[in-house]
């Protein structure tokens, strides 16, 4: 087992293996160029990030492996490479072949990632199906709850306009006022299609926190903390750690430190809206 003992450090440091070589085989099926200007060890650090951040919720929930992989794989994806595309849409990147170049290894990796990772990190029972994990979610489909995700997307993207208009230094403007200015009125999408946008963003990413709220039961704080440096590793860390060759060290830095604060205080607040303790584990 890759549970216990010295298991618990080689099981991610496979996952990191598994990453930096799904996506660098995947990129050199498209592009040999590209694949060899890759760094191999720092892909392989953002994998094993990638894997310490996914223990707690690989063994400590009962997926079967069915269910596991579809939900992993789901939510690496929609943090990962779709995020990453509501980030190029928002500042107005082309979306050419270099995005695809990108996009698309990174969404093959996901995917092997949230396969091997049943194997590699598995729960001690299977019990929770995907036939389970959409009754648990129909239970929750009511006006007060769809209310709570709509809310927290409107919160993250607040969030997101806060954090990046305090702390990104790639703003030239030295005031909020002419900062916000420039976020919402850079071309080429209209101010409204940046705050659908990122409103979107929100609501997606609680959809795809929703299942580990329904299945981890643990206090509020600890679902922060577990939730928080997975949706931080996922969105932010594990991507500015593969590109570190690539990006200036003070744009990184920002990169870094936002993508912290904004998701760690977006899983807190979503936490405390959808969080299960274990008092409230005995009522199910």
């Amino acid at each position: 087992m890759l549970t216990s003992g010295p298991g618990k450090f080689l099981a991610p440091t496979s996952l990191g293996a598994g990453y930096a070589v799904s996506k660098i085989l995947s990129l050199r099926a498209m592009d040999a160029e590209m694949a060899i200007a890759q760094n191999f060890f720092y892909q392989f650090l953002a994998g094993v990030l990638l894997g310490f951040a996914l223990r707690p919720v690989a063994n400590m929930i009962y997926w079967k492996r069915s269910s596991a992989v579809i939900v992993f794989s789901t939510f690496l994806i929609a943090l990962g490479p779709l995020g990453q595309t509501f980030r190029y849409f928002l500042w107005g990147k082309p979306i050419d072949g270099t995005f695809w170049l990108q996009i698309i290894p990174e969404v093959i990796a996901a995917i092997f990632v949230g396969t091997i990772v049943t194997f590699l990190i598995p729960s001690s029972q299977q019990v929770i199906s995907l036939g389970f994990l959409w009754r648990k979610i129909k239970q929750e489909i009511n006006i007060f709850e769809t209310t709570k995700v709509l809310g927290c997307g409107f919160i993250y993207m607040i969030l997101f306009i806060i954090f990046h208009i305090t702390f990104d230094e790639s703003y030239a403007a030295p005031f909020w006022s002419d900062r916000l200015h420039e976020l919402f009125y850079l071309p080429p999408l209209s101010p409204y299609s940046k705050a659908l946008l990122l409103w979107l963003q929100g609501i997606l990413n609680t959809l795809m926190l929703l299942p580990f709220f329904l299945l981890f039961f643990r206090e509020k704080v600890e679902l922060t903390v577990v939730l928080g440096s997975l949706t931080f590793v996922v969105a932010d860390f594990a991507p500015a750690f593969a590109n570190f060759n690539r990006i200036e060290p003070l744009l990184l830095l920002d990169q870094v430190f936002v993508g912290f604060c904004l998701q760690f205080l977006f899983v807190a607040i979503a936490a405390f809206s959808f969080g299960r303790n274990k008092l409230q584990k005995q009522a199910y």
